[in-house]
């Protein structure tokens, strides 16, 4: 680390900037309405809650319901173990499509190595989920489709929507499109390489994917890194846009936070995440373990989809780490000091870190994907090497050395947290459908 203050090293606070609570308020939307005419808008994604795997589901289900809040017409459609009629949730009307592939993508880990690679094979030209979503966008009629993770569902749906003349938008938030996992991490690590396998069951997406007219993506490097495995080159590059995820902590509060009197209890790190060996929680481990107990603890929040919890648990036996399953962000961000993201993967854009920085936590991050983006890429204080742990043991070891006085609070994080509200992500947005929409209805005869 270097000599510098942990305050400076999070140089990023502005003069006279609001200070952003982690409350889960909504904007009335009056900017927005003022700006955009009502739209039809239209979003598909694998899965909308309150079905969750990961973080894409929430964020659509944000986006979806302040363009709600900002008097659009929205609705959201997305593949079901089963189908189920349209419904309303939280003013946003929900399509929950058959998915017609093999087997649902929850279980994908009872399927044999085989069974997975035919399933993604022939996913790419699924032609009844392209089938179920035309029907979808007849009975809706939208404006604009905005499609996001499309994880077990065919990108022969923009083709559906091209054939209606209704602009598309895509936002890349994971590796779907080129990597047969959607992490393109492979053997225990980060692929150095474009696979065949990867190749031949995403090779369709490569022709599809020009029925697209914009992409946004949650961060710069995975952008960058779809377009150099060829997709999305056919847009110029003001169709090609980053927008950061809209983030809230629901009954977060950074002030309250910031009151809990701590006296005389250990430095507190925590991890919140799935718990597996892509997302570095054995690097976290083994760091601790080169610094050895102390005053010090790190509490490990979330849940496993094998049995790897319990190699990480024999891993850190010894030491004061605590695996305490699923947490409520809230109350998990005011117990603990530090977040650590130690993801071994290039990660797009970790949700935690946005949610941390709401609450006014600092994050140490490996330096991979979205994560240097998001904290700072000169932020070395902060930043560690991928799968490290010599190096992370280096920079929690400094922060427990420094003593919890010195940490940065959410009036150091303001450059993300600006981009990440729900109002900021959403104009950001409706600026593109506005164009969009515009050009196709200027371009009818």
């Amino acid at each position: 680390m270097t000599a510098s203050s942990l305050p400076q090293a999070y140089a990023r606070l502005l003069p006279g900037a609001p200070t952003v609570t982690g409350r889960d308020t909504r904007f009335d939307g009056t900017a927005l309405r003022a700006s955009t005419t009502p739209l039809r808008i239209l979003h598909l994604s694998a899965l909308y809650p309150p079905y969750i795997v990961g973080g894409a589901e929430r964020s659509v289900e944000h986006l979806a319901e302040e363009l709600v809040a900002a008097g659009h017409t929205v609705a959201a459609a997305c593949i079901a173990r089963e189908p189920e009629p349209k419904s309303v949730r939280g003013g946003v009307t929900v399509y929950r499509m058959a998915h017609h592939n093999d087997f649902w993508l929850e279980d994908w880990p009872k399927a044999t190595r085989v069974e997975r690679a035919w399933a993604k094979l022939k996913q790419q030209w699924n032609f009844a989920i392209a089938a179920e979503f035309g029907r979808v966008l007849d009975d809706f009629r939208p404006d604009i489709v905005n499609t996001h993770s499309l994880l077990d569902v065919s990108t022969l749906v923009w083709r559906e929507a091209a054939k209606r003349g209704i602009p598309i938008v895509h936002t890349v938030c994971e590796y779907d499109l080129i990597c047969g996992n959607a992490a393109m991490f492979k053997n225990g690590k980060p692929c150095e390489r474009w696979h065949l396998g990867c190749k031949v069951v995403n090779a369709g997406k490569q022709i599809t994917n020009r029925s697209v007219d914009a992409v946004v993506s949650v961060g710069t490097e995975i952008l960058k890194t779809h377009v150099n495995h060829g997709l999305f080159t056919h847009l110029a590059p003001e169709r090609r846009r980053v927008i950061f995820y809209s983030c809230t902590v629901p009954e977060g509060d950074p002030e309250a936070r910031r009151r809990i009197d701590r006296t005389g209890k250990p430095m507190t790190f925590g991890y919140l995440g799935r718990i597996n060996t892509e997302k570095g929680v054995g690097t976290l481990v083994d760091a601790f373990k080169r610094i050895g107990p102390g005053d010090w603890r790190c509490l490990v929040a979330g849940h496993a989809m094998d049995d790897s919890i319990e190699r990480f648990k024999a891993q850190a036996a010894g030491l004061p780490v605590e695996f305490v399953g699923w947490a409520k962000p809230a109350d998990f961000l005011s117990e603990i000091d530090v977040l650590v993201v130690p993801s071994f993967w290039a990660e797009p854009s970790p949700r935690t870190i946005y949610e941390a920085y709401t609450m006014g936590v600092p994050v140490i991050g490996a330096a991979s994907g979205g994560i240097p983006e998001l904290i700072g890429a000169d932020n070395a204080d902060w930043l560690f090497t991928p799968g490290d742990d010599a190096d992370l043991a280096a920079r929690l070891g400094s922060v427990i050395a420094r003593g919890r006085r010195g940490l940065p609070d959410e009036r150091s994080f303001q450059h993300v947290i600006r981009e990440s509200t729900s109002e900021r992500v959403a104009e950001k947005y409706l600026d593109l459908y506005a164009e969009l929409v515009a050009e196709h209805r200027a371009a009818r005869p």
